[in-house]
């Protein structure tokens, strides 16, 4: 990966060192046993979509898709949580996102949910905002 490209793999049980260093400063902290234990069962359950963007042998980027029942329709619902590091120069986010998107249209899946980010977090929303997502009560939406 010396020529910087962005490899986007599944995600492993072990990338959770690396999902803490993703996070905010104010974010770190010692994770607790529960955790650890969370985080493993949640990485290797196959009913998610769980994925890493790797750029130069780094973790740049993670995306987690789970996805539920809907009752209003056939199929499913798709929520998504997306972390990504600040320094972003290749778009990781971007592509990371479209992988999520396409992931979820194979599913069957027919819009993506996401929750509200917090007001601290503009940045995200707008990302969100210029990818197609829109307000729709707490969570944004967007049709696939």
């Amino acid at each position: 990966m010396a020529d910087g490209r962005i490899k986007i793999r599944r995600g492993k049980r072990t990338d959770f060192p690396a999902l803490l260093a993703l996070l905010p400063a104010a974010q770190h902290k010692q994770p607790t046993k529960t955790q650890v234990r969370h985080w493993r069962r949640m990485a290797s359950d196959l009913r998610h979509d769980f994925y890493v963007a790797e750029q130069a042998g780094a973790v740049r980027g993670m995306v987690l898709v789970c996805y539920i029942p809907a009752l209003k329709q056939h199929g499913w619902q798709a929520l998504l949580d997306l972390v990504v590091s600040a320094v972003d120069p290749c778009h990781i986010g971007q592509q990371l996102l479209a992988f999520a998107k396409a992931r979820a249209r194979k599913r069957g899946c027919r819009t993506l949910l996401v929750c509200t980010p917090d007001q601290g977090e503009q940045e995200t929303g707008l990302f969100l905002a210029h990818a197609g997502f829109s307000r729709v009560g707490d969570v944004l939406s967007c049709e696939l």
